[in-house]
């Protein structure tokens, strides 16, 4: 992992596949973002409520717990509720709407593009700023 710039971010990011995982943490690390991964729903969601990062990526297509239960657990916490929720997906749009409910901030598509991500991704943190969720 490279050293993130100052003021970066502290991005999770939960897939169960490897290559997702090593294509965001290269992308994110780029645009100076620290990043941590979890390849299980249940690793992602323990970390998550740990470390409180500022934003949490899951993968729609995760092994075990789904995407909507790692949103509705996140949201169900008073820290966690706090931190911004995206997730990564190729699905329909249905999904999209279920996960937006149950509080999700934004889907962002697969395959991956850097430009795209980081956009995406800065337009997301610009909107929730991480000393409102850190109040405890």
């Amino acid at each position: 992992m490279s050293q993130p710039r100052a003021g970066s971010s502290t991005i999770l990011v939960v897939s169960g596949d490897a290559q997702i995982r090593e294509t965001a943490t290269e992308l994110l690390e780029l645009g100076g973002h620290r990043v941590l991964t979890a390849a299980t729903g249940e690793q992602g969601l323990g970390m998550a409520l740990t470390v409180l990062p500022d934003l949490v990526l899951v993968d729609h297509d995760l092994p075990g717990m789904n995407s909507l239960e790692i949103v509705e657990r996140l949201k169900a916490g008073v820290a966690p509720r706090k931190i911004p929720v995206a997730v990564l997906t190729s699905g329909p749009a249905e999904d999209a709407n279920g996960l937006t409910q149950a509080g999700c901030i934004a889907s962002i598509p697969k395959p991956l593009e850097q430009f795209d991500l980081l956009h995406r991704i800065a337009r997301i943190l610009s909107v929730t700023p991480g000393n409102d969720r850190r109040g405890s």
